[in-house]
């Protein structure tokens, strides 16, 4: 049974539309107002909205088989891409590729009886469903989240360098608080108030918001504290019901030189000093969750690695948990 866009569309987690467009299913993250803001900026943030960074496919179902095609293409500057693939939160198979363009499908006999799958999809490129398919007259339901929630943020947020969308960061924290969870995740973005004016259409509970890093390297002092205040009053005007977590900026390989902006540390003193002004923002303060270990990040020192994730979503979860009304 091939599944109709209809049904993909009931399944999809971690979306803010779906759309049906000549032969593939598009799972797009971004709503066609925050597509065009993004289309103003650069060539390349327009692009990556399209990367499919935090969107799922999670549903119950008595299937033996699961077969799926996906067309990737480009959505960063990182050239793979992976789809995790979960049976009841343990880690089954995966379609992967060294590379950023192509047709990719794969087909697999599952466990018998009724079970949950979840199939992480690529923060690092663009995955549309040109079909997914499972055993005829088998159940298909889709799995009902606890909560919404927004994710904001830059490279690191997106998933850099994450080998599996799973380990990020983000996907472990939407999964640690039960979320339906729309990662905004845009690779080199700073604090930007025009993006955090535009709503989303939906009630979140909870939004986490970590920018910080790049407006400390592309920003004076003046510049960044205007662009950090008006993006968390945006978003406090919008969403005057959600529990927003600032999550300032982790550890960084070239933390203890200075940049325009002024020392690093300047950057979480502002966002923790702002979150006393805003009744429903909480700061939460990041440096330490990673270990000034370079073993944990990529090469350049300042994007994590899968056992930095590990870290730092370790850290936030533990954070935020013991705030959470």
């Amino acid at each position: 049974m091939k599944l109709t866009a209809e049904q993909i569309k009931a399944i999809a987690v971690g979306v803010a539309r779906v759309e049906a467009r000549e032969d593939s299913v598009y799972l797009l993250r971004f709503t066609k107002e925050q597509e065009e803001l993004y289309k103003t900026v650069s060539d390349d943030f327009y692009k990556k909205t399209y990367a499919t960074a935090g969107v799922r496919l999670e549903f119950v179902t008595d299937s033996k088989s699961l077969a799926m095609e996906c067309e990737v293409s480009s959505g960063s500057s990182r050239k793979y891409f992976s789809h995790g693939i979960f049976v009841d939160g343990k880690r089954f198979s995966e379609l992967s590729a060294m590379t950023d363009t192509g047709i990719f499908g794969g087909r697999w006999t599952l466990p018998e009886g009724e079970k949950k799958i979840c199939i992480y999809f690529p923060w690092s490129t663009r995955s549309s469903v040109r079909s997914i398919t499972i055993d005829d007259g088998a159940s298909l339901a889709p799995v009902k989240k606890a909560h919404t929630m927004i994710i904001f943020g830059d490279s690191i947020t997106h998933g850099y360098d994450s080998a599996s969308p799973e380990r990020s960061y983000a996907s472990k924290l939407a999964d640690a608080l039960d979320a339906d969870a729309r990662n905004k995740g845009i690779g080199a973005e700073i604090f930007r108030p025009e993006l955090a004016s535009l709503h989303d259409g939906i009630e979140p509970d909870y939004i986490s918001v970590a920018y910080g890093t790049n407006d400390w390297n592309a920003c004076t002092y003046e510049e960044f504290t205007a662009k950090c205040r008006g993006f968390y009053m945006a978003l406090s005007e919008n969403y005057p019901n959600a529990q927003i977590f600032a999550l300032t900026p982790i550890w960084r390989k070239q933390h203890a030189s200075p940049s325009k902006a002024g020392e690093f540390c300047v950057i979480a003193e502002f966002i923790e000093k702002l979150a006393a002004e805003i009744p429903n923002l909480t700061a939460i303060n990041c440096f330490d969750t990673v270990p000034a270990d370079l073993t944990c990040f990529s090469p350049d020192g300042v994007h994590p690695n899968d056992k930095g994730f590990s870290f730092y979503a370790d850290g936030a979860i533990e954070k935020i948990k013991a705030i959470i009304k």
